[in-house]
């Protein structure tokens, strides 16, 4: 049965089990998945009393004028955005997501009887290298896709999605295909409690923005990957007993 208490009991055990390791791992995949990589081209406080200003120094009255200096400035920053967006694109796709299966490999392999290194976060990169980076892409672009057909179908396919990095971290050779319908099968019928889950750490997240952001570093953020973890083992276990897939597909952790 789903018991997200003891979901999140272990997990807070697990992670406070190997503490510094499984914070170290935390950090950088909050960095790698946060806006740290974004290219921020705003140079002011982007006040409406600012472009006045702008506007009155250099005479600029009239509403055509000032089109022209609004479309003259985009000129001028777009080669950069342009830049940005494929700077920032490649290191999703080549670093951020092999860096998630890896993470969700420790986070997996980690549990209070064995502390996992820290050097398990490099199977995202060195096994299959290429179907990871492939698969992790659909994934997010899939998800992507259905968003367009507005947010909630975006939401719940991205929940359908959520084993996809655990299922890598296990067998990086399964193929894209199988992979997401594996996920889709596994989380078919217990989305919602997925849902659920995250909204209970909301407490956890304000007291985090409080704290600007030290807290997540240093206790929520590995709190809530470890009790993912723990939310993946319970599907892996239901999908072995109702026959979705098998040790042979999902090896576990002691064959890579």
């Amino acid at each position: 049965m789903w018991d997200r208490i003891t979901f999140k009991a272990t997990g807070k055990a697990n992670f406070k089990a190997n503490y510094w390791p499984f914070v170290a791992v935390s950090v950088l995949y909050a960095l790698l998945f946060g806006n740290l990589l974004t290219l921020n081209f705003n140079s002011g406080s982007g006040e409406l009393s600012d472009l006045i200003y702008l506007c009155e120094t250099y005479g600029i009255h009239t509403g055509t004028d000032l089109l022209y200096l609004i479309q003259y400035t985009i000129s001028l920053l777009a080669p950069f955005a342009i830049t940005g967006f494929a700077l920032s694109f490649a290191i999703s796709l080549l670093v951020a997501n092999p860096y998630e299966v890896g993470a969700s490999r420790f986070y997996l392999e980690n549990t209070t009887f064995h502390a996992a290194p820290f050097s398990r976060v490099s199977v995202g990169f060195s096994a299959n290298f290429g179907n990871v980076v492939l698969t992790q892409f659909l994934r997010g672009l899939y998800t992507f896709l259905w968003s367009l057909l507005f947010i909630i179908p975006g939401i719940v396919r991205g929940y359908g999605y959520f084993a996809v990095p655990y299922i890598l971290a296990e067998n990086p050779h399964i193929h894209h295909k199988r992979a997401l319908e594996l996920s889709r099968a596994m989380t078919m019928g217990y989305k919602g409690e997925i849902f659920v889950t995250d909204l209970s750490f909301l407490g956890w997240q304000i007291l985090n923005g409080l704290t600007l952001g030290i807290l997540g570093v240093f206790y929520v953020n590995p709190y809530i990957y470890a009790t993912k973890a723990e939310i993946y083992r319970f599907l892996r276990a239901k999908a072995m007993e109702q026959g979705i897939t098998s040790p042979a597909e999902l090896p576990g952790m002691g064959n890579l």
